[in-house]
């Protein structure tokens, strides 16, 4: 089974950034240096057949200022239960990808991301889908799948029913983990920079229980203050002015609170019992060893504050341009050679299956609305003979009675 939800961007960079390296910078600076990425699978469609995250940011950026508007994402997280799909199976791994593609194609008519990683803190597979807010079709911002209970949720559970996985019976809307939670937060902002500071020290594989994890923390820079009041809260020396600043772990995501934690304190302390150790693996801790490689160089992508492109730049968009969809299956350069995969063929079948789902529902909308007009109308019908029937009525008395008078005058027994 599986959660959906979503949260608008206002920085394409700093999403990119986020979802392909994270934000330690020992861990971005060892990545690039291995050629590596955070992701466990990977693609991406743009129009024009470009084919790396920095184009994609270019023209996300591109097309939010030339349009003037504040997002330049729409950010979802679809996210699968342990037991559905397993973090350390790369095929697994590929078809969380193919699902989240599938479901960006049945919901938007955009540029779109898809970066799956199997390094969250419960151990559950889940892709990040980074959608350009852009319709290339209508040339407006993304109208359609932006709210958890108008729509997103059940084509989601629609998708998962055609591709045979379970639904939740009941579903709620899920409360938004930390890799959602923080696009809410301004970029590079003290509470964005705080979270991805907790959250990667609760990926940290020693925070098996608090007392490690408020060691973890220290290694941060961050100190847990726990109060019988607020519960848990996390304090941090802010960059602009030294000052210690603080914030409720509730207000930033429920992940952060004592009860969040414990589930992942718990995780942590299962997987290390399994695998015969509670400690970070060679690897530096949850960076795989198979994640995708050959997307290391995405184009001097900057992942700090980015300078506005020139509003009269050229914004290329369009239903008539072609499209390329680029992959990677998690295996490296040794199996994968990163170059762009054409799937045209693919996506004009997704496209003309897509068309005909619409055009069905728009048949039966239109078929509805039609015995709609024809009931309404019998109706106007019916009322309108019973109207007539009443006038007939009253005209035929009037008429008697005028009948009876004029007899009466003739007869010379008129009273005036």
């Amino acid at each position: 089974m599986s959660t959906i939800n979503v949260r608008p961007s206002t920085s394409a960079s700093g999403s990119v950034g986020y979802v392909l390296y994270g934000r330690d910078s020992e861990r971005e600076q060892k990545l690039k240096e291995d050629g590596r990425t955070r992701a466990a699978s990977f693609a991406m469609k743009m129009a024009g057949g470009a084919s790396t995250p920095a184009e994609f940011v270019k023209r996300a950026e591109r097309l939010a200022e030339a349009h003037g508007r504040k997002n330049q994402l729409q950010s979802y997280v679809l996210a699968f239960h342990p037991d559905e799909f397993d973090v350390t199976n790369q095929e697994d791994l590929d078809r969380v990808r193919d699902l989240a593609v599938e479901l960006a194609e049945r919901m938007h008519s955009a540029d779109y991301m898809v970066v799956v990683h199997k390094d969250s803190a419960g151990g559950h597979a889940h892709a990040h889908i980074l959608v350009v807010n852009h319709d290339n079709f209508t040339g407006r911002s993304l109208q359609r799948y932006t709210s958890w209970k108008h729509g997103l949720r059940q084509l989601n559970d629609e998708l998962m029913r055609d591709e045979g996985l379970s639904v939740l019976p009941d579903p709620e809307e899920p409360k938004p983990d930390w890799e959602l939670r923080r696009e809410a937060f301004a970029p590079g902002g003290f509470e964005q920079v705080l979270g991805d500071k907790i959250y990667e020290s609760l990926l940290d594989k020693r925070s098996v229980n608090r007392a490690v994890f408020e060691q973890v923390l220290s290694e941060h820079g961050i100190t847990l203050a726990v109060t019988n009041r607020d519960g848990w809260s996390y304090k941090m020396r802010r960059t602009n002015n030294g000052k210690l600043g603080r914030k409720k772990a509730s207000g930033l995501t429920p992940e952060f609170t004592a009860a969040g934690a414990q589930t992942i304190f718990d995780y942590h302390s299962r997987k290390g019992k399994k695998h015969g150790s509670t400690g970070q693996d060679a690897t530096g801790g949850h960076e795989g060893g198979n994640a995708v490689s050959g997307y290391a160089d995405v184009g001097e992508l900057n992942l700090g504050a980015r300078r506005r492109q020139a509003a009269n730049r050229e914004v290329d968009g369009g239903s008539h341009e072609s499209y390329r969809v680029r992959e990677g299956d998690g295996r490296g350069t040794d199996e994968e050679d990163g170059s762009p995969v054409d799937l045209a063929a693919a996506r004009a079948a997704l496209h003309a299956a897509a068309r005909r789902r619409d055009e069905k529902a728009a048949a039966g909308d239109r078929e509805n609305a039609r015995k709609r007009r024809a009931a309404a109308e019998q109706q106007r019908r019916r009322e309108a003979a019973r109207w007539v029937e009443r006038d007939a009525l009253r005209s035929r008395g009037v008429l008697d009675d005028a009948g009876d008078h004029q007899a009466a005058e003739d007869d010379g027994f008129g009273l005036g």
